[in-house]
């Protein structure tokens, strides 16, 4: 299942640059690492929306990078995930995949993170592809 998660990561970090994303609908207000046992790292993601009205599914990534640019790792949005317009979002991801053990050495201020939504359904049945 883990090796599945990771396929679809790697597929998605390398199609960002050439398919269309909507940086701006969801913002990262914060996120936090922790180690776990075996050399796991356990990530929470906190995200505000910048939607117009509540969505119902969307999808979406949340990336993160070093200051130099160079690719850290992504982790998805909940596909299911309720997120009010205007409102908050968080998830913890127990256990993140492996090479996100980075977060745990690099200092807060030098990590970039961004999200791409890829679509939205929003409450009202409208959807939007980017």
């Amino acid at each position: 299942m883990l090796r599945i998660l990771l396929a679809i990561m790697l597929s998605a970090v390398a199609g960002e640059a050439s398919a269309g994303c909507n940086k701006e609908l969801l913002n990262v207000e914060g996120w936090s690492a922790r180690p776990m046992a075996e050399s796991r790292v356990e990530v929470s993601m906190y995200l505000k929306s910048a939607a117009p009205k509540p969505i119902r599914i969307i999808e979406a990534l949340v990336y993160f990078r070093d200051a130099l640019d160079g690719d850290i790792g992504a982790l998805p949005v909940e596909r299911d995930a309720h997120i009010p317009a205007g409102g908050s979002y968080s998830r913890l991801m127990k256990p993140a995949p492996a090479h996100l053990d980075r977060l745990l050495k690099l200092r807060k201020q030098d990590v970039q993170t961004h999200v791409c939504v890829f679509a939205v359904l929003y409450e009202d049945g409208t959807k939007e592809t980017f």
